[in-house]
């Protein structure tokens, strides 16, 4: 017989792995979410940060400049400035988190983005030492800076531009215009006024240029401190504090917020909108929610910018608050980045004023807006937030106005194109494959489940399905050996009853017993 006991424990262990399967499938993509939190959380020495410190994705830049091809009509306001795209300028960044800093505290970290963009002549259309006229945005910076200063400083500084800032426009090859940069007299002349007599001259670097000192410098970029999920996962990877506040300057009713880049809110949420804290735009960028598509096999939610990510002020109140005291809104299409160019008036939008207004376009000639070239998109995968694919596409304008005593006191209030970055981040290989494995682990772990859950109630029936069975089989034995019983006990006293021997002996018994008196 079957112990008892040993009925027990099957039967127990049965219904706990049973029981712990079917939670395990009803509750499986809460289980699958802690799994992936605990994983992704930002905790000095694990996988995830080496990865977040030294990000293993192929990462190239595409640079495109505008050549002014007429301006020597710049003194007629009445001919269209005509601009010539050259490029694109290929760059392949080199990205690396350094001054690493742990705040457990208050669960963030703190770093340097130090990042090296190598050329990449074989992807390239232009050549470095192509020249590139451009306005001469220094002296446009100037300008618009003078209008805060004192009238003696404004007249010391017009008498210097008097001698220095004659020219209307500024003409280098286009690697000084990137990431080589270039000098000029007034910025040699700045240096040599001790910065805190005149703090207003005080300018950081000893160059200019779009991209400069971007190549191997920390400064640009800034002090970091982002939030590690500890505390929070919805937090992980949003700016907290950048260059040591938790404003900007220039804006300092706009808390910051928005991802650095690596990590969003998971699960992502279709229908809503991930943001970007970018430092080369000193501001948060928003971009909407587009649909699902399928990328290299993997699902993925798309993200596209809109005509409402780079709207102004009135057309969307989320932007509202970039645009403080002096601030003059302009139509939308256009964001002020004026802080990150140290008061130049520049502003971003998406390359050939695309879903910007017709305005900006029409104001100078060579704009081609095409939807294919100058969109932007972001592919993610929605239950890990990981970064598919990102084609970011912006670019910096540099707004002229008719300022008394300028070299442009005679020009129309304009929108000139600079230069724009076609920013192509793409998942590796060996990461994707890892990414890929993720449905397959959930299949897994569903038939897994279902497999458990039916070994366990097996496990429950069992032995019971086993007395059962013998219960019914010892009883049909048992009735089958009465049966066979029943059929063996005529036989025997019809053989005795037809003997012969006995017949006389009952029958001899019989009568004696008869005549026996009382």
């Amino acid at each position: 017989m079957i112990g008892k006991n040993r009925i027990l424990r099957t039967s127990a262990l049965g219904f706990l792995l049973a029981t712990c399967s079917l939670i395990s499938l009803v509750y499986m993509e809460q289980i699958e979410r802690w799994m992936i939190e605990g994983f992704m959380v930002l905790r000095p020495g694990t996988m995830i940060s080496s990865l977040w410190e030294s990000p293993s994705m192929d990462i190239t830049v595409d640079l495109y400049m505008f050549n002014w091809t007429n301006s020597e009509n710049a003194s007629d306001p009445g001919v269209k400035p005509r601009f010539e795209e050259l490029g694109p300028y290929r760059f392949t960044e080199r990205m690396q988190k350094v001054n690493v800093e742990w705040h457990d505290e208050n669960s963030t970290v703190s770093y340097m983005r130090r990042s090296r963009f190598d050329f990449d002549p074989k992807h390239s259309a232009g050549r470095p030492s192509d020249p590139i006229v451009a306005p001469n945005l220094l002296i446009v910076g100037l300008y618009q800076k003078m209008l805060s200063w004192s009238p003696m400083l404004r007249s010391f500084i017009m008498m210097t531009l008097s001698i220095y800032g004659k020219e209307r426009t500024m003409v280098h090859p286009a690697s000084d215009w990137m990431f080589d940069g270039f000098d000029t007299p007034l910025i040699k002349m700045s240096k040599i006024v001790p910065p805190n007599l005149v703090p207003e001259m005080n300018f950081p670097y000893e160059k200019i240029g779009y991209a400069y000192p971007r190549n191997g410098s920390m400064e640009i970029y800034g002090h970091h401190n982002v939030y590690t999920g500890r505390d929070e996962f919805k937090k992980l990877g949003q700016i907290a504090r950048w260059r040591y506040n938790n404003v900007t300057e220039a804006s300092p009713r706009c808390k910051l917020k928005g991802s650095t880049g690596e990590f969003h809110p998971i699960p992502l949420v279709k229908g809503r909108a991930i943001s970007y804290f970018l430092p080369d735009l000193c501001r948060e960028l928003q971009v909407d929610y587009y649909g699902t598509t399928i990328f290299e096999g993997v699902e993925a939610f798309v993200y596209k910018g809109s005509d409402r990510n780079v709207a102004n002020g009135t057309d969307n109140p989320d932007n509202s608050c970039y645009c403080q005291e002096n601030c003059q809104e302009v139509r939308s299409g256009l964001l002020n980045i004026s802080s990150c160019w140290y008061g130049t008036p520049v502003f971003a939008s998406y390359p050939h004023f695309y879903q910007a207004d017709p305005y900006y376009a029409d104001q100078v000639e060579g704009m081609k807006p095409d939807k294919d070239r100058h969109e932007m998109v972001i592919m993610l995968e929605p239950k890990t937030g990981m970064v598919l694919e990102i084609k970011a596409r912006l670019m910096a304008t540099l707004l002229v106005e008719p300022r008394t005593q300028s070299i442009y006191h005679n020009a129309q209030k304009r929108f000139f194109p600079l230069i724009w970055a076609d920013y192509n981040v793409r998942i590796t290989d060996d990461l994707l494959g890892y990414v890929k494995l993720i449905p397959i682990m959930e299949l897994l772990g569903k038939i897994s489940g279902i497999a458990s859950v039916i070994v366990g109630v097996v496990m429950i029936f069992w032995y019971p399905h086993q007395l059962i069975w013998q219960k019914r089989f010892m009883q049909k034995i048992e009735i089958n050996s009465q049966e066979a019983t029943m059929m063996t006990d005529p036989v025997k006293n019809n053989g005795v009853e037809e003997s012969p021997l006995l017949i006389g002996l009952q029958y001899t018994v019989s009568k004696g017993g008869t005549g026996n008196p009382h």
